[in-house]
């Protein structure tokens, strides 16, 4: 990405530290966070909410709060709440005791220092002179008739106006409070409330305060005192916090140094200026794809620029208008979370409510996916997506991160306005115990599903969508579950692009069997796994009623030419396949080899063993007159419906639950072999 900033760390190297610290040598850029019982010190980049240890040893025991950085004389003035003392820090981070008089025996959390002077607040407004001039050096002093009824865990001088800023916990108010006579103004609504234990400026007047329980970084203009707007903006993602306080020097100007940004048009929020999204780079690990994000001077600019183009995380398949599409994710390591938008309508920005795609998805090292439903209504042409990794879950579009990567992509929406015809829904039910009859109670497999096909104008199909729900699997074979397309090459598929899916869940292995030259769809290897539960067998047993476990979706875009009067005619040939190493009767084949399909339809070319086992045991398959996978007196071993059908009860033979059912395969007639009045329902799985 473009990019480069970051508030400067800490200009200098941690010291050794000893009872009288000397001063810092100029006022610091840096953000300081005293944090813990036993405080610990850390430098925070406001920017991103990147921090670093600073110090982990301040010389004394307790818990510093209340600090304020001193331009006067450039030490940190702090109060440590366990020995109720004010302390002096310095450039090593330790502090010294200091002998103030005539404070309250209680601790202060509230604090900062300006004018030489450090004011602290508990239930009123204190003041220590600390110019050793002033005739109450280090003497506390109440402000009396201070306002005592605000609940702060923090509050800041501004560098310019001489006021102290502060925010109310409970109420989210945003206070001016004047250290004269510590009577509070209110500004307006912040929009946020929580524990704000950690409140800082820069020199510009921004406001910058974070809040404890998430650590967000929320920010307030404040440059132009006499005009301000109180609402609150998401800034950065810092560090979760804990009795704890912040302390900047008000005076420091944000140095902008090592960040990643975005590529977008600012309108998306790309610049340091207008909040854009940013990642710090100080120390970063997490990135997209194989290439770690680069830093460039100008925000904007071409990654090619610098010699090595780091846009290369994501992969998207076409977006086409109320079709699903497959977006690739590849992360360099696991242990990130992304977000991600789209900018659907076009309107320069992702703040839609249905234009964040991704919400804090886990990633795994290596490639990820994730399916997008492309709303109906997009129109064609360019827009823009962005796509961030971040240990921080909770990333909106814009706003600093204190590690990973943002990477903006230049898109294209397409509108053809597709003709989809719809077919089904079709069941087909399959007695698994081929070539002998067994039970024939034809529910060891049962699948339902549905075929969509888009054709556009010229009548080119475009796309072939097959999805279905397991209705029972009664058998006690290891079976799984295909769909051939007859006359359509494996060609004919664009490979890379499907979008596969099981229980709602992105398959990475392509359904597309290899080795075949038609397209053979492999739904599941073994249907089993899916189905797991305390019943013997899924969805065929009275005394154990289930609800149905599996499901699938397959989206086949086509590639060019494909002329739709050219496909196979539906419901197709779905067919169920013995699972390897696992055995499928007595004396017949062990594997993928065994297929079983809808009567009169030829095995896929993986089927050779199929092909040796007709004829043999009750199987009276003729392929010289095209009747295969039926018995002598001409049943089927599989069949398909087009109505909504129950199927038998485990063991009940099929001819029991629908007498007419044998007239119906045998002579064609009785077609209704299904309906109420011609079946028997207390041989049928959920019907009494």
């Amino acid at each position: 990405m473009d990019k480069k900033f970051l508030l400067s760390v800490v200009p200098f190297l941690l010291l050794s530290h000893n009872a009288n610290s000397a001063a810092f040598d100029t006022c610091p850029y840096s953000a300081f966070l005293m944090q813990d019982s036993q405080t610990n010190i850390y430098g925070v980049n406001l920017l991103t909410g990147a921090y670093q240890t600073l110090q982990t040893d301040i010389g004394q025991k307790g818990n510093l709060n209340a600090a304020g950085y001193n331009e006067t004389d450039n030490f940190i003035y702090a109060f440590n709440t366990t020995n109720k003392k004010v302390v002096k820090v310095g450039n090593d981070f330790t502090a010294t005791d200091l002998p103030v008089t005539g404070l309250p025996d209680s601790p202060f959390y509230v604090g900062d220092v300006a004018n030489n002077t450090y004011y602290l607040y508990r239930s009123g407004l204190y003041k220590i002179p600390l110019d050793e001039s002033d005739p109450n050096f280090l003497k506390g002093i109440k402000v009396e008739g201070s306002d005592s009824s605000m609940k702060l865990t923090d509050f800041a001088f501004h560098p310019d106006d001489g006021n102290i800023y502060a925010i109310d916990n409970k109420r989210g108010y945003l206070y001016r409070i004047s250290p004269n006579n510590g009577s509070k103004t209110v500004l307006g609504n912040a929009g946020v409330t929580g524990t704000f234990g950690a409140a800082y400026f820069d020199a510009s007047g921004q406001f910058y305060f974070s809040r404890n329980q998430d650590g967000i970084i929320f920010t307030i203009d404040i440059s132009d005192p006499s005009n301000v707007v109180p609402t609150a903006t998401r800034f950065a993602a810092g560090p979760k916090s804990g009795l704890n306080d912040g302390v900047r020097c008000a005076s420091a100007p944000v140095e902008i140094e090592t960040i990643d940004l975005g590529d977008a048009p600012d309108s998306y929020q790309t610049s340091v200026d207008n909040n854009g999204a940013r990642h710090d780079l100080s120390n970063n690990s997490l990135f997209l794809g194989g290439v770690a994000p680069d830093s460039e001077a100008v925000v904007g600019t071409s990654d090619d620029e610098t010699g090595t183009d780091d846009e290369d995380g994501v992969i998207i398949t076409p977006l086409q208008s109320g079709e699903q599409a497959l977006i690739s994710v590849t992360a360099n390591r696991a242990g990130g979370f992304l977000n991600a938008w789209i900018d659907w309508n076009k309107d320069g920005d992702f703040s839609d409510s249905n234009e964040q795609i991704s919400f804090g998805q886990t990633l795994a090292a290596g490639m990820n996916s994730l399916i997008v439903n492309v709303p109906d209504f997009v129109s064609a042409g360019d827009t823009w997506a962005r796509f961030r990794i971040s240990s921080i879950q909770d990333l909106p579009s814009f706003g600093g991160a204190p590690d990973g990567e943002v990477e903006d992509y230049l898109i294209t929406l397409e509108n053809d306005q597709l003709n989809t015809s719809r077919y089904g829904p079709f069941t087909a039910a399959f007695e698994d115990s081929w070539p002998r009859e067994g039970d024939y109670d034809l529910n060891d497999v049962v699948m339902r599903y549905q075929i969509e096909v888009q054709t556009d104008q010229n009548n080119d199909a475009r796309q072939i969508k097959i999805s279905g729900n397991l209705q029972a699997l009664g058998a006690d074979y290891r079976n799984g579950f295909g769909i051939h397309l007859p006359l359509l090459s494996r060609s004919s598929v664009s490979e890379s692009d499907i979008i596969f899916t099981r229980n709602s869940k992105l398959v990475a292995v392509s359904p597309l069997e290899a080795g075949q030259g038609n397209t053979v769809l492999i739904i599941s290897d073994d249907l089993t796994p899916h189905t797991q539960s305390t019943c013997r067998f899924h969805r065929t047993l009275e005394n154990c009623q289930e609800v149905e476990r599996f499901h699938f979706s397959v989206t086949l875009p086509l590639t060019a030419g494909v002329k739709s009067w050219t496909l196979p005619a539906a419901p197709y040939d779905p067919f169920i396949f013995a699972v390897d190493g696992f055995n499928h009767g007595e004396g017949t084949s062990v594997g993928r080899g065994l297929e079983i399909h809808l009567d009169d339809y030829e095995p896929t070319q993986l089927g050779n063993a199929s092909l040796e086992l007709m004829g043999n045991y009750d199987d009276r398959s003729d392929s010289g007159i095209g009747s295969l996978y039926r018995t002598e007196n001409g049943l089927p071993w599989g069949f398909i419906v087009t109505e909504t059908w129950s199927h038998p009860l485990e063991q009940v033979d099929m001819l029991l639950a629908y007498p007419r059912f044998f007239d119906y395969a045998t002579t064609g007639t009785h077609v209704d072999w299904f309906i109420k009045s011609k079946r028997v329902s207390q041989h049928l799985y959920g019907l009494e």
